[in-house]
């Protein structure tokens, strides 16, 4: 027999795996710390390949001027400058990508436990249909059958 208020649950648990879900139910399977770590270090690699990209290119927008003046350049200066100004770059995307996924982590918390607590109800309800169906003794929280 199917029930109106199983089909509702069902509905509610199968609109939530096909929007937020896919999302969200992955990121489940992380703690929270992990989850963020992973994600601030596809960060500072993103980070770091678009600082090599725009040095490259900042490279080659000054190339003549680098030519020209190829034996008058002081290359420590230049290097010492380079690292301090990756590494505040890098600092910087890495704090910023902590904050937001760990607030997307947050946020999404409710909605797992909302989800989770969907999956147990229906789950018991099923185990009580599963009971009756068998013609076996249940005793659950609306019947008791013999």
């Amino acid at each position: 027999m199917v029930r109106e208020e199983n089909v509702k649950l069902m509905s509610r648990i199968a609109i939530y795996e096909r929007n937020k879900g896919k999302e969200e139910i992955v990121m489940n399977s992380f703690y929270k710390s992990d989850y963020v770590r992973l994600h601030s270090l596809k960060a500072v690699v993103s980070a770091t390949i678009t600082f090599a990209l725009v040095f490259a290119m900042g490279i080659i927008y000054k190339l003549d001027y680098i030519l020209a003046n190829i034996l008058k350049l002081d290359y420590k200066k230049i290097g010492f400058t380079i690292l301090i100004v990756y590494g505040v770059w890098i600092f910087l995307y890495w704090l910023i990508a902590r904050a937001v996924y760990a607030g997307k982590y947050e946020s999404a918390r409710p909605n797992i436990i909302i989800y989770n607590h969907n999956l147990k109800k229906l789950r018991t309800e099923a185990g009580k249909e599963v009971v009756k169906a068998k013609g076996g003794v249940g005793i659950g929280d609306d019947f008791i059958d013999f």
